[in-house]
């Protein structure tokens, strides 16, 4: 399980959102952009019911680079909100790139993670995070869903460290406040105004590829970064994750989120 006391606080929203009868929906929408070109696009879903979450998620390659790619990414998660962290249950991630499919799903338990990928992980892989690294990590997407669900508190969002696995690699999420700017009107996002800016880390633990191209994004001993801007958006004025910077070898990715819609 992970620590989750900015999740806890980042639930207070529901509270306040009128006829909520003990559930509530988040949904963003985001667009990606690199190079000043169109990437991609997509939704995240989280609802809360009692002390239960679900998770999904939905991305897929822009029009034009779908023509090529067939990119399409598809990931639910669920799972308890219990006293003071995040008890994930259970993940599956579905990855379409051309014609290949990879399915990776992750089921806890109280003796562990059970992991099983298709195609299935050579034992040399599957061997790459060890039993004692994987425990009280979660999943990337729970990860996720605890962000956002915090930035409903400001000072929340950007704090702690977020174990994760997900069922290849075993990292950490290191979140560090910035302090606060401006950020301005842009018709490729829906929020502006004061926003908090969180830089967040992406630090290898296990199962990164030793031969692997150190300009590649999940690359043994590198350091991966990111910017995150938090700032109102949508019904109320809840604060949501506007924009993301990853930092890549090749240049950079921009993810803004275009709407936001809540709803019990």
């Amino acid at each position: 399980m992970i620590r989750a006391r900015r999740l806890a606080a980042g639930l207070a929203w529901l509270a306040m959102l009128p006829g909520v009868a003990g559930a509530a929906v988040l949904e963003l929408d985001f667009d990606a952009y690199g190079g000043g070109l169109a990437l991609g696009h997509g939704t995240v879903a989280i609802t809360v019911e009692g002390n239960r979450y679900d998770a999904r998620l939905l991305a897929e390659a822009s029009s034009w680079l779908g023509l090529f790619t067939n990119f399409r990414y598809g990931a639910e998660a669920s799972g308890v909100i219990g006293t003071g962290a995040l008890k994930p249950e259970q993940f599956r991630g579905e990855r379409r790139l051309r014609r290949k499919l990879d399915v990776m799903a992750l089921r806890y338990t109280a003796e562990g993670i059970e992991v099983r990928a298709e195609p299935p992980m050579s034992p040399e892989k599957a061997a790459r995070v060890p039993v004692e690294s994987r425990r009280g990590s979660a999943d990337p997407l729970s990860v996720g869903a605890a962000v956002i669900l915090a930035a409903a508190r400001p000072g929340q969002a950007c704090t702690g460290t977020y174990p994760v696995y997900d069922g290849r690699r075993r990292y950490d999420v290191i979140m560090t406040p910035r302090g606060r700017e401006e950020l301005p009107p842009s018709r490729y996002r829906l929020a502006s105004g004061m926003a908090e800016v969180c830089s967040v880390t992406l630090h290898p633990v296990a199962g990164f590829q030793t031969d692997r191209d150190p300009s590649k994004f999940f690359a043994r001993d590198t350091d991966r970064t990111a910017t995150v801007w938090f700032a109102p958006a949508g019904p109320g004025g809840r604060a949501v994750p506007a924009t993301v910077e990853v930092a890549m070898d090749s240049g950079t990715v921009l993810v803004q989120v275009v709407a936001v819609r809540e709803r019990p």
